[in-house]
């Protein structure tokens, strides 16, 4: 009971005065760990504040090269490498370029950035570190991890289903009186209690409509979607396939069933491609023995070129690997034993079509960067300078202090706000930031944050060096 009835001699003053609203500001704009989880529910840091002119030249390659062009092109990008230039270790913007590169392939599929050539969604994932996936059926596990958490095949099912209710003449039920948004469409046609109230009686002649689809035709006895076309059986949904997915004890078995009966699905309900977007790749080779790396790269190119599954064939799937500087040269010649290199090379200048080079950036970059997130937190009727607690020159000491390092410069800011305003200091101006980061030069090492921007940075062409 003491623990229940007892007080705090301390309790928090919902009322009290924000403190930053000192400089205009609802709460400290930027992130105290600079690093993007797409997951969060917090917009500093899920990504989706994001400057889009900082890389506008990379994306402006990117649609070009990749977006732009038609699907059935037989010629169109299967393979392309967002690649860093400098060597400062991570931080330089790629993952929040990679999920809002996502977001905007998603936003309508594509079909706006393409003139309506592709109906793609995207995917985004990455490996985890520690060497937890050294062989290609793992990175495989991920692949469809990431196609589960898009949740595009309920939307698959439900485009079939809906596309099948349309066809049969929907027994005297208006589409339009069920369904407001896409969402709700996707909600309730892999409902089995939706159906139950509307539609009792036509699920089975639904699943026969669906399987008339080309696409199809040359399924296995055991895909899950055939379920449907059992009576009693509750309605298929993307779960489904994800227990399939694990009851699959055989390599080959797996890679069909994502490379060669996935892609028909998706076929089926009018999508002609997937950009599968893939994040700190060097986490698979860092850990790799020679004959892994040579192993990986020849799986890698039987999915995507010559092999025996439906997307070798077409190249349903468009991959786009995120590459720090130095590890074209940790996996270029397993790349070349494996016959990759001739497809597609990983040690191509800057103008090839598949290579789209992640620049530093400048003071210009970074004064967009800081007025971006400083825009997302202003108090309501502000008119004041954009930049406001910082100015121009004081955001170019931080960001040559932070070694261009985006990362850096946003944890920068962060700590560089809470010192002004404990500092009593009326901006945050050149004098301010040199006597930061002078006070924090002078700080222990085990004192630091262990975030991204503070783990001291891989000079990876000197790893390569001492590998050989």
């Amino acid at each position: 009971m003491n623990k229940i009835l007892k007080k705090a001699t301390t309790t928090i003053d919902s009322s009290a005065a924000n403190r930053f609203s000192k400089y205009h500001l609802s709460e400290n704009p930027f992130p105290t760990m600079a690093s993007v989880n797409e997951s969060s529910p917090e917009k500093k840091y899920n990504g989706s504040i994001y400057e889009e002119s900082i890389r506008e030249e990379e994306y402006k390659k990117l649609v070009n090269n990749f977006l732009e062009v038609p699907q059935i092109n037989p010629d169109h990008l299967r393979l392309g490498f967002l690649s860093d230039t400098s060597y400062i270790g991570r931080g330089n913007g790629k993952t929040s370029f990679l999920v809002n590169l996502m977001r905007m392939i998603n936003k309508d599929y594509c079909l706006d950035i393409s003139k309506e050539s592709n109906k793609c969604f995207s995917v985004y994932f990455f490996p985890d570190g520690g060497g937890s996936v050294k062989t290609f059926e793992k990175f495989v596990d991920y692949f469809f991890n990431s196609i589960i958490k898009s949740n595009v095949i309920n939307e698959c099912l439900a485009i079939l289903r809906y596309e099948a209710m349309t066809t049969i003449g929907w027994k005297e039920i208006n589409p339009n009186e069920h369904f407001q948004t896409d969402e709700d469409i996707i909600q309730k046609l892999n409902s089995d209690e939706w159906f139950r109230q509307n539609y009792p009686f036509y699920k089975r002649e639904i699943a026969e409509e669906i399987f008339k689809n080309p696409a199809l035709a040359s399924i296995p006895p055991d895909f899950p979607l055939l379920r449907d076309l059992t009576i009693m059986a509750r309605m298929v949904t993307q779960k489904d396939f994800e227990i399939y997915y694990k009851s699959i004890r055989n390599e080959k078995t797996k890679l069909e069933f994502i490379f060669t009966h996935l892609v028909n699905l998706f076929i089926a309900a009018g999508f002609n491609g997937c950009y599968v977007l893939v994040d700190d790749f060097e986490r698979i080779p860092d850990f790799q023995s020679a004959m892994q790396k040579k192993d990986f790269a020849i799986q890698l190119r039987t999915v995507l070129f010559d092999g025996g599954y439906l997307n070798s064939k077409i190249g349903f799937y468009d991959f786009l690997i995120a590459l720090h500087a130095g590890v074209p040269r940790l996996i270029q010649e397993a790349w070349s034993l494996a016959g990759m290199e001739q497809r597609v090379s990983i040690s191509g200048n800057g103008q090839a079509r598949h290579i789209i080079n992640f620049e530093k950036i400048n003071d210009k970059h970074a004064i967009k960067l800081i007025k971006k997130y400083l825009s997302e937190y202003r108090e309501d009727g502000y008119t004041g300078d954009e930049l406001y607690p910082f100015n121009a020159k004081s955001i170019a000491v931080i960001a040559n202090n932070s070694e261009m390092n985006i990362s850096k410069i946003l944890q920068s800011a962060n700590n560089l706000i809470e010192y002004a305003i404990d500092a009593s200091a009326d901006d945050i101006n050149e004098t301010v930031v040199t006597s930061f980061f002078s006070k924090s030069s002078d700080a222990k090492p085990e004192e630091e944050a262990k975030t991204i921007s503070s783990t001291p940075s891989i000079n990876l062409a000197d790893k390569v060096k001492s590998s050989k």
